[in-house]
């Protein structure tokens, strides 16, 4: 069966033929990708079109009619290929640059060699040490959700808000139906430790934006930490899945 590669993309005309060479190096066959245009006002849209019309691979762009967030952006990812019912594994990857395409097979890899149903990509975890590693506060944050996380599902992760990652057909089938709307990746993580879904990570270098926006502005980040922590917490109140215990 194919993957599918889901590339949510708001504002990134500058950084997006970037991106494109770098996964033109790296994707082997069986791969095809997916360009969720989440309502950009500048030429993000077009530029999307114009790589799909000329890479190697099958691509795809879907237009949202306005800017609808991270959450819609990836969840059209995970009802594209729902609908389209060949793929395997649905990976999400970033748009602007700071994802690095060499991560993409290993994904994959773990995925089939561990039996895991979401496979994350975790900056912390590289061996080298010279990927960024985002801001200072932002590292807080992310310790802040590992920890929350492991200590209400039992589940250890290093980079639970990583954009990079490869979800199984249990998970991304279920993220098809529904998926957290704002600031996703924590939200969603939780779901599958919390419905004994197998999660994994792999260690992977990180870039620093080569253009576009973060979904998370700098007045957003309380907010961001309250609502994800009262999501994760409401979350562990409800009985888990039967069809997936």
């Amino acid at each position: 069966m194919l993957n599918l590669l889901v590339l949510p993309a708001f504002k990134e005309e500058e950084a997006l033929p970037k991106t494109f060479a770098a996964l033109d190096r790296h994707l082997p066959e069986g791969f095809e990708l997916l360009v969720v245009n989440d309502g950009s006002p500048d030429r993000t849209g077009e530029v999307a079109e114009e790589l799909a019309a000329t890479f190697r691979l099958p691509t795809h762009v879907v237009h949202l009619p306005v800017n609808s967030g991270i959450g819609v952006a990836v969840q059209t990812g995970y009802r594209f290929a729902a609908e389209r019912g060949c793929y395997r594994y649905v990976i999400q990857f970033d748009a602007d640059g700071q994802h690095d395409p060499a991560a993409l097979v290993p994904l994959v890899e773990a995925c089939e060699r561990h039996n895991l149903d979401l496979c994350i990509g975790s900056r912390f975890l590289d061996p080298t040490g010279t990927g960024f590693r985002s801001t200072f506060a932002r590292r807080l944050g992310i310790r802040f959700f590992a920890g929350l996380i492991g200590l209400l599902s039992g589940v250890r992760v290093t980079d639970p808000t990583s954009g990079l990652r490869c979800a199984g057909p249990r998970a991304w089938s279920r993220f098809a139906e529904f998926y957290p709307e704002d600031y996703p990746e924590p939200e969603s993580l939780f779901w599958c430790a919390r419905n004994g879904l197998r999660v994994g990570e792999i260690p992977v270098t990180m870039a620093a934006r080569q253009g576009g926006e973060s979904s998370i502005r700098r007045l957003r980040t309380a907010y961001y930490v309250m609502k994800v922590t009262l999501s994760i917490v409401l979350d562990r109140l409800r009985r888990q899945e039967a069809q997936l215990a």
